[in-house]
């Protein structure tokens, strides 16, 4: 299983390769575009991790869909984002369960460990993630299922089946991919004992570098038309001031969204990717 991480003008801030200890290092690659990689190489990133992406790449789903299309002779992988934190869950002496990051001196076992068994979830399972810290201590371990996936994708190439129209849209694509295996009744894993956190979404580089509002809302109606009535597209005012403030998102009952596939109900011969 190689571990993929995308990244775009962030140089000298590779978060997620840092927080990766060295057994997982040696199977990661880093995607940037071509015009960057040079430039990650005098950062000291070592030269045999970096690849550059086709110059077809332009955005981030279309980078994604490279991945996840890639013949690498493995039949399982990872995506995942550049900038991610890693805690994992501890029992307080009162009974409370929380969660502690893992900082600089920690040893990455439990990165290590949580990733192995991402891998063996991988074997019956088609996509597999790591829970968000937001409201990660009140889960049970050692997984949730059929939820939202963001930021970490593992994938068994062998078990998604047809990939649909991932670059549709510059963004998203993640999404797309969830809601499609889930409106077809496959299920995904969403990991308890390991968990991520993210710098801000508005920080420099990413998919920051591009996206606008009206791209935002253009992906987030389709969700709705293509996935409702289990995605609704809905207007926020992030705190953070992200994309001017107010701006269209999306709110997924992904459990139902499942339910549906499983039973059979959703009329795929009227939808179109």
């Amino acid at each position: 299983m190689n571990i993929y991480i995308m990244t775009k003008g962030r140089v000298n801030r590779q978060h997620t390769w840092n927080a990766l200890p060295d057994q997982l290092r040696r199977r990661t690659y880093i995607v940037c575009p071509m015009a960057e990689k040079q430039l990650h190489i005098d950062s000291g990133i070592p030269k045999e991790v970096l690849i550059g992406s086709p110059q077809w790449v332009h955005n981030y789903s279309d980078k994604f869909k490279w991945i996840l299309e890639l013949k690498d002779g493995y039949t399982k992988g990872v995506i995942i984002d550049d900038d991610l934190k890693f805690s994992y869950p501890y029992q307080r002496d009162d009974g409370a369960r929380r969660l502690q990051t893992i900082g600089p001196g920690d040893s990455g076992k439990r990165i290590e460990e949580g990733f192995q068994f991402m891998e063996s979830l991988l074997d019956d399972t088609a996509l597999v993630s790591f829970h968000p810290r937001q409201m990660g201590h009140t889960k049970e371990p050692p997984y949730v299922e059929n939820g939202k996936i963001v930021c970490v994708q593992g994938f068994n190439r062998s078990l998604i089946g047809s990939i649909p129209n991932l670059n549709r849209f510059p963004i998203l694509a993640d999404v797309v991919l969830n809601a499609t295996l889930l409106e077809r009744g496959q299920g995904n894993k969403i990991i308890t004992t390991l968990f991520i956190d993210w710098y801000p979404c508005q920080a420099d580089g990413g998919c920051s570098l591009s996206r606008t509002p009206e791209m935002q809302a253009e992906a987030c109606y389709w969700l709705e038309e293509r996935f409702g009535p289990y995605i609704k597209a809905v207007e926020k005012e992030a705190k953070s001031g992200w994309l001017g403030g107010k701006r269209v998102d999306f709110r997924g009952q992904w459990k139902k969204l499942h339910a549906a596939g499983v039973a059979g109900i959703l009329d795929r011969g009227t939808r179109s990717d």
